[in-house]
């Protein structure tokens, strides 16, 4: 009897532990998810770090040099996701999987207004969505090939052409 109630004990301590290690995991992940400031993977994240670009950006063809980019959109509550990027005819365009799925989609269809992060710098840019069909078709067989993707898997994708724009003083 006694080796039962000692092992209900031992039991009860071990499982204790356990939620107390549990609670201080979810705490923790809790803290930083709620103090990040760039996304990580495909978790959101709110205002971007990196120096600002104030001027006006006519060529993006230095965006080619890097993998990726990130999209910071909502300014009056920074929300911040990694995107690729595709450079057509000199004209920079970002996709949006699942256009009309994806959160940070439809915050730029409220407002254009976002900021690019491409490396380690930040230009305030203009997204504007794609909807001409012969644009939009060429758009996505150019990012089916530089991405290796079906038309299937490209018809989904929404594509915001980006365009520099000045920041606004005030």
């Amino acid at each position: 009897m006694k080796k039962e109630i000692s092992r209900g004990i031992m039991m009860k301590n071990v499982l204790r532990s356990i939620a107390v290690v549990l609670a201080l995991i979810v705490v923790s992940l809790s803290v930083l998810y709620l103090n990040r400031s760039d996304p990580y993977a495909i978790i959101p994240g709110k205002r971007l770090q990196g120096e600002e670009v104030a001027g006006p950006i006519d060529d993006w063809s230095f965006t080619l040099q890097y993998r990726g980019v990130t999209n910071e959109v909502r300014p009056s509550d920074p929300y911040s996701v990694n995107t690729s990027s595709l450079l057509v005819d000199g004209v920079l365009y970002i996709p949006c999987g699942h256009g009309e799925e994806s959160r940070w989609g439809q915050f730029l269809l409220q407002d254009p207004n976002m900021r690019l992060r491409v490396g380690t710098k930040i230009y305030p840019v203009r997204a504007t969505l794609v909807e001409e069909p012969a644009q939009l078709n060429k758009i996505r067989r150019a990012y089916g090939e530089k991405y290796s993707r079906t038309p299937e898997e490209t018809a989904e994708f929404w594509f915001f052409q980006i365009d520099s724009r000045l920041i606004e003083a005030g």
